[in-house]
This record gives C-alpha cells, sequence and structure tokens, in this order.
C-alpha cells in the first residue's frame, strides 16, 4: 500500500505541472474533460511463479475511464492528458500444472486500476480529428478474489494480494467535433502490466476499443 502511495504521489506531480500551462499561453490554452467506455479484445494474462508459467484463461470485458487534459494554442496538434481507468477481467479456471498426483489451479477476477500520462498527436483542423498517442503510469491490481486450488482443495498462498506496476499503453483513434465545446472519441489502444507479487508476476496484455465523451472547460 505504501508502494502504491508513492507512486501515486509521483504521478499527481507529474499531472500537476503537466496542467498548468506556460505562463505566456496560459490565456489561450484549451483545457478539456473525458469520459469513456471500452471493451478488451483478445486479452491475455501469464501467471509465473517458481514452478508454474502459464497462460490464464481470462476474458474479454468491460472498461471505464476519466481523463483530462489540455492543448497549447501554439501546438494544436499535441495534447497532453492524465488518465484513470479501471477493468476488472475474469480468469476462468485455469490448470497450472501438477502438485505431485494433484494439479493446481487458480480462477477469479482481478481489479486494475490504471493511472497514465499520455501524449496525442492530433489533427486539429475541420471535425474529423484522427489522432496517436502513447501513455505511461502506474497499475495498481487487486487479485484478493484470484483463488488457488490443489486437486480442487482452496488454499491460501503465501502472497500479497495487491501489487503497483509499471503500466504502457498505445492509442489511436479519431474524434469528431459536435460542436464547438463537445467531441465523441472513437478510439483503439493496446495497454500492457506486470505486476510483481511476493512469489507471483502476472503479466496482462490487451487490446481495447473505446467510445467516449470530449468537453472543452475552457
Amino acid at each position: 500500500m505504501k508502494k502504491f502511495a508513492n507512486y501515486l504521489f509521483i504521478f499527481s506531480l507529474v499531472a500537476v505541472f503537466a496542467f498548468i500551462p506556460l505562463k505566456s499561453a496560459s490565456a489561450q490554452s484549451v483545457g478539456y474533460v473525458g469520459i469513456w467506455g471500452g471493451y478488451t479484445i483478445s486479452p491475455d494474462a501469464q501467471w509465473e511463479d517458481a514452478n508454474f508459467n502459464q497462460d490464464l484463461d481470462i476474458q474479454e470485458t468491460w472498461a471505464v475511464g476519466f481523463k483530462m487534459g489540455y492543448t497549447l494554442p501554439h501546438a494544436k496538434y499535441i495534447a497532453f492528458e492524465f488518465e484513470y481507468f479501471y477493468w476488472a477481467p475474469d480468469v476462468d479456471r485455469t490448470v497450472l500444472g501438477q502438485v505431485g498426483p494433484a494439479s493446481a489451479a487458480v480462477e477469479g477476477d482481478v481489479k486494475l486500476h490504471n493511472f497514465m500520462f499520455n501524449v496525442i498527436a492530433k489533427y486539429p483542423e475541420g471535425i474529423f480529428h484522427p489522432y496517436i498517442g502513447a501513455g505511461i503510469g502506474c497499475a495498481y491490481v487487486d487479485k484478493a478474489d484470484l483463488s488457488s486450488s490443489i486437486g480442487g482443495v482452496s488454499y491460501a498462498a503465501s502472497d500479497s494480494n495487491y501489487a503497483t506496476a509499471f503500466a504502457w499503453q498505445i492509442l489511436a483513434g479519431v474524434e469528431f467535433s459536435i460542436t464547438k465545446n463537445l467531441a465523441v472519441d472513437l478510439g483503439y489502444r493496446y495497454y500492457a502490466t506486470k505486476p510483481e507479487f511476493d512469489s507471483t508476476d502476472i503479466e496482462f496484455k490487451t487490446s481495447m476499443v473505446t467510445l467516449g465523451l470530449k468537453f472543452l472547460i475552457f
């Protein structure tokens, strides 16, 4: 939990400085907030510990996010964003391997809280605004509801249920301006993180399609 607080503090400082416009351009800066929903496509998770290295049977699911950002007037094609999004993939029962005569398995769900700083390059003119971007940040991962079993009998692993990890993503899409202050965003992103628990690492990777609204606020 202390490690998570340190990550959050660092990224909060980054966000504060990122969203303070340069003095010479502060009166003309364009700030915005946005909300979005998304759906994962072909998510992948890899379980690694001292005994097993196995792909988990992870299900496609919904995600939801919030962002705030700004675009400076002398660089309309560049935007900076701070973003939070959440997704909680289900893990179907996955057999990791044999422990003596019995098989070891995991199943349940994992919750990922993601805090990202994105840089977006976009075409600023007209109604349609294609964009590409990339983001880095941290993921706070909760696997408390991911249960382990040997031979069908649940057991408590000597492992922490919470971890923070570096996360990164690549983004692309197009915005459609509806009014002067409102736009619809249709996007794609590829996201990855690899939290390290006490004795287990779980790498998460997924593609995601998103649909959102962006509101200009000043």
